[in-house]
């Protein structure tokens, strides 16, 4: 059997698909009436309250920075949350059989999971924004300066405006922070594909974990350094100060890549393993 193939790889869609159609259903109907809403329920307070028309609701309502932020907020949440179910279908034993059955290789199957949380959530997020910012102009239907939400998410947010503070390496900077922000995401994967419950909360607890123990390590050693040799400490600072702005930037990309790289290696690794029974997946 040949480790690709298009057709096995489109059938390998059409049964996940078919089979969960209520799981991916529910949690996109989920997400797009999350992001809705704040929208929906601050209009019908000013509704109910009777100061729709109030010209200070009015402006009340074009001040759209907090609906941006809360459905930003959804947009996280929901990329953790489908991170931490890419293998939704190894938590039941039944779905263990039909995934370890199913007539595909492992590359294929876990290609089709990759492009569901990495293509298909940003997919469903986009509609719920497209969803929210409709809501918001047929409720603004006949004020004047309507501002739409779309615009802010997708063209200020995003740009490289926000990042000017950082002069000409800002272009470079942005990109290196969405790559991180990735690994940070797949490392749910990475659990999900050792762990089929429970993962989610086991992996916020390893990240801080993690997290306060190399904390706790670097502020040691900063500590240790600086009250055995001031000096030298200061020097070393200096030293650093003085590294090439350039090759700094173009050393944490390589870090990063080769982090995401090897984190979507390891989570391979774990997902070819897949067994029926374990002791962590009864």
């Amino acid at each position: 059997m040949k480790q690709f193939n298009f057709h096995r790889f489109i059938n390998v869609a059409r049964w996940d698909l078919t089979i969960n159609s209520k799981f991916y259903l529910g949690s996109s109907i989920l997400v797009i009436a999350l992001c809705c809403f704040p929208i929906l329920m601050s209009n019908l307070y000013f509704l109910l309250s009777g100061k729709y028309f109030d010209s200070n609701a009015v402006a009340l309502r074009d001040h759209i920075e907090p609906f941006v932020l809360m459905i930003c907020l959804v947009g996280m949440l929901y990329s953790v949350i489908a991170s931490g179910y890419m293998f939704h279908n190894l938590r039941t034993r039944q779905g263990r059989i039909n995934e370890l059955t199913l007539p595909a290789t492992n590359l294929e199957k876990f290609l089709w999971h990759f492009l569901v949380i990495a293509v298909g959530t940003q997919i469903v997020w986009n509609i719920g924004v497209v969803c929210a910012d409709l809501l918001h102009g047929f409720f603004r239907l006949g004020f004047p300066q309507t501002r739409s939400m779309t615009a802010p998410i997708f063209m200020n947010e995003f740009t490289w405006k926000n990042y000017g503070d950082f002069t000409y390496h800002g272009y470079y900077i942005m990109p290196l922070l969405f790559i991180l922000t990735y690994c940070h995401l797949r490392t749910f994967s990475l659990v999900n594909a050792w762990k089929y419950k429970h993962n989610i909360p086991l992996t916020v607890l390893l990240h801080f974990l993690l997290n306060s123990f190399f904390g706790l390590i670097l502020l040691v050693i900063i500590a240790t350094s600086f009250m055995d040799n001031p000096s030298a400490f200061f020097d070393f600072v200096m030293t650093l100060k003085g590294l090439n702005p350039d090759a700094v930037i173009i050393s944490l990309y390589v870090f990063a890549v080769l982090l995401y790289c090897g984190i979507l290696y390891l989570t391979y690794w774990l997902y070819t393993r897949a067994q029926l029974i374990t002791r962590r997946n009864p």
